[in-house]
């Protein structure tokens, strides 16, 4: 099937499918840096290094959790793409912003950002499980 005989909403489901996998393949490969990165910031001993990469890495759920009610309450009035959309730049800015960050509490405030904007995952599986239940209705 040629691409511009696929109806728009097979396309759409590809775009999230192929998002939903760069998202959690690049979340998932970069987080074990996470605690060689840190330990490039400043000279910090065994303890100190597992503290703050475990803050690091816990603070971008906890602002996700404190948020995702707010998101989801924006998604139900303005739709599920936008709420994708914004999820998918602010994640790649903060991301780009976390890397770029030479204090660790520069980072724990970009990683905190970073849960803010998060869940682009979770907009994509309700959108996609929306298409299919759509699809499945007209049958």
């Amino acid at each position: 099937m040629n691409i511009k005989e696929m109806p728009q909403w097979r396309k759409n489901l590809y775009v999230l499918a192929f998002g939903d996998f760069v998202s959690g393949t690049g979340f998932s490969m970069s987080l074990p840096f996470l605690p060689l990165f840190i330990s490039q910031m400043a000279h910090f001993t065994n303890v100190q290094l597992t503290f703050y990469s475990g803050l690091a890495y816990a603070i971008a759920f906890v602002s996700q959790a404190i948020v995702s009610p707010l998101w989801g309450k924006l998604a139900d009035r303005t739709g599920r793409k936008p709420m994708i959309l914004r999820s998918a730049f602010g994640m790649c800015i903060t991301g780009f912003l976390c890397g770029l960050a030479h204090n660790i509490w520069i980072l724990i405030f970009w990683r905190f950002v970073y849960g803010c904007f998060s869940g682009y995952n979770s907009n994509s599986q309700v959108k996609f499980h929306l298409i299919r239940a759509e699809k499945q209705w007209e049958s």
